[in-house]
Parts: structure tokens; sequence; C-alpha cells
């Protein structure tokens, strides 16, 4: 694969569209992020990320999913960044970090990890469902699997340790990527630290400050009304052929 500069092995909900929006803006254009799988997928977006789930021909369905793009931050991409590193040997790794693992935990709960927060095997359950109905496409149920795989646990299931699963990866990022490589970045430096590191100027422009909770919910609620509305277009379609082919029949029946 060729083109990856900049690899991000931050967990989602570390400033990682502050963080996409920022390299883009360095020049590190494009940044794939969580939300290119929903805005620009690539074809075949679910069969590539199966091969990564089952291990097979995985590096082919990295190519496939990331060739092109410049840089990447937040999940999926993260959970590939050694990957990346033996892909492309020349390329920095950033690992965006929040003030402490409390806060990512909160901010995970309320978002991407929100069943999570639920009081009881039921709530979380139908937590779960709604946002497989509604909320999100046929990939993502590809990309938890292998979220569950990379983590060793399910970062949904109220049972789950947030805080420790957050720390295990911070601490495995930093032992495995050369010190001279890596970044450990809050994006509430700003601009400086990340330009040293990438050795390019640093803008006069405020650092980017995107998708807090309040975005992300804004997005979500948006989100389940488009997939309730596919989910009654499906139901209308069906009845409608339905209902013909049960006159069409029932008529041909009594001639």
């Amino acid at each position: 694969m060729s083109g990856l500069q900049v690899i991000g092995a931050g967990l989602g909900r570390t400033g990682t569209l502050s963080m996409k929006q920022a390299l883009e803006e360095l020049g590190f254009n494009p940044c794939h992020h969580m939300e290119e799988t929903f805005l620009n997928p690539r074809p075949n977006q679910k069969s590539h990320f199966q091969d990564i789930l089952l291990e097979h021909n995985k590096e082919q369905a990295l190519k496939a999913l990331y060739d092109g793009y410049k840089a990447t931050v937040d999940y999926p991409g993260c959970m590939f960044y050694e990957d990346f590193m033996k892909m492309n040997p020349d390329a920095k790794v950033i690992l965006t970090v929040r003030d402490s693992p409390e806060a990512w935990v909160k901010s995970v709960d309320a978002t991407i990890f929100g069943g999570h927060g639920a009081s009881n095997w039921f709530s979380w359950k139908f937590h779960l469902l709604i946002r497989t109905m509604f909320l999100e496409g046929p990939h993502l149920l590809v990309i938890r699997k292998i979220m569950m795989k990379t983590h060793g646990v399910d970062p949904s299931d109220p049972k789950t340790d947030l805080a420790q699963m957050y720390t295990d990866w911070v601490n495995r990022v930093k032992e495995t990527v050369p010190a001279e490589k890596l970044l450990v970045f809050n994006v509430k430096q700003g601009w400086k630290p990340l330009c040293d590191f990438l050795g390019v100027p640093v803008p006069d422009t405020p650092f980017p400050r995107a998708n807090n909770t309040e975005t992300y919910r804004s997005m979500e609620t948006w989100q389940l009304k488009r997939g309730l509305l596919k989910y009654a277009v499906y139901v209308g379609l069906m009845s409608a052929g339905a209902y013909y082919s049960l006159m069409k029949f029932g008529s041909s029946v009594w001639e």
C-alpha cells in the first residue's frame, strides 16, 4: 500500500475527528476515519472487513480499503496500526489520548459504546437491536466483531471494564511502536507538538474542534430517522408486493 504517511493508533472518541481535520489541513489528505465507511465506502467493503476478521488475505483487504489515503485515524484503522507499520515502514504513528481513562469511558458511554451504560441485560440487548436495525450498516457489524477480537472483550457489554480496556490499549501501542516514531497526543495540546513531530509548519488557524458528544448525538438522531424511513419504505414496498400478489393469485383462483 502506498501513500500512508501517518498512522493513527488512538481509539475512537480520543479527538479523532479533530485529528482527521487537522491532518488534512496539514496536507495529509485524504485521512481515513470511521465516517469514511459511511460517506465514501469502498466497493465490497463488508467482504474486505470479513477477510480481515478471518485473517484471510488481510493485507490485500487492507489495501483495498485504505489505498489512496495519506493518513488514518479512529476505528477501524487504529486496530490495524501494526499491519500498517509493516506495510508503510516510513510512516509515523500518533496515539491520541484523553485526559484520563475515566474521561474516555464517559465519552464512549454516551456515544459509540452506548449499550455499555445499560442498566440491565434487556436494556443492553434492546439498544444493540436498535443500533443494528436502524443506525449501523452491515459492515459495522463486522467491524464490531473485529473490535471484540482485537480487545478481547465486547466494548458494548455492561460487564466490560472500559477504563482497563483503554489503559491496556495505550500501553500496548507504547510498547509496540518505536519511541522515535510515536507521538502520544491530546488534541488539547494544539498544533505545535503535532507539527513538530510531523515536520510541517504550524498553521495560523485554530486547531480543529469537532464531534463533541452533543454533535455525535445529533448525528445519531439523524441516522436513526434515516434508518426508520428506509425501514418504513422497505416494509411498504414488501406489503404492496404481497397485496399485489395476493390480489393477482386470488383473482386467478376465482376465474
